[in-house]
């Protein structure tokens, strides 16, 4: 009876979720989650009532935490970690060696999102789970930005974007000597300005639109 229980609640809450994502209203989402580090151990306290923790390993450093909306999330040397509130448990994301104290994280109220030398990790509040997309060898990573509904990444090459209720990333490719000039999220909209182009990626669509500047 009580998994029964815990089970509805968690289908509600996805779709409180879903249906908040669809309407894409720009109105204020309290912070649902607070987050905390002691004696080894990180922290998750839902709303002051239930709290959630998991043991870090030995001599495993914190380097970034946040909380925001529906989402916490801490990164340390060797694992990503993100909880969000439909979760009864901490999502860990391993580290590769050569990852250490190198990613750069950022949060939102539904995105969590790490990027590396190699590869960018997103996490959905409403899927609960790790996206995750490989970056090319040798490009400059430029900007690594997340706003409510999307998050985009931009190497020296490619542009890629994530949008909350997705499954992947979706990229497009930058042309040779085509710069970036300004980057702009919205909650649920990126706009890219390039030297040639006007590049937009919107939580709606799910695919980068183009256009050309002169």
């Amino acid at each position: 009876m009580l998994r029964c229980r815990k089970f509805l609640v968690s289908i509600i809450g996805l779709l409180i979720f879903g249906l908040t994502i669809s309407s894409y209203a720009e109105q204020e989402i309290e912070d649902l989650i607070d987050i905390a580090e002691s004696k080894g151990k990180i922290i998750a306290i839902f709303e002051g009532r239930k709290t959630i923790t998991f043991d870090l390993r030995p001599k495993e450093k914190v380097l970034w935490s946040g909380s925001r909306g529906y989402l916490g999330a801490f990164l340390t040397d060797q694992h990503f970690f993100v909880m969000s509130t439909s979760l009864d448990a901490w999502q860990a994301l391993p580290l590769r060696l050569d990852e250490s104290g190198k990613g750069v994280a950022s949060l939102s109220e539904y995105i969590a999102l790490l990027v590396t030398k190699d590869r960018a990790v997103g996490f959905d509040a409403t899927s609960n789970q790790f996206i995750e997309t490989q970056l090319p060898h040798q490009d400059e990573l430029i900007s690594a930005e997340v706003e409510r509904y999307v998050a985009v990444v931009i190497t020296s090459s490619r542009a890629f974007g994530l949008a909350a209720e997705s499954s992947a990333f979706t990229e497009i490719f930058l042309r040779g000597g085509e710069t970036i000039e300004e980057i702009k999220l919205t909650y649920s909209k990126a706009t890219v300005r390039t030297s040639d182009r006007l590049l937009t990626f919107e939580a709606s669509g799910l695919l980068w639109k183009e256009l050309r500047l002169y």
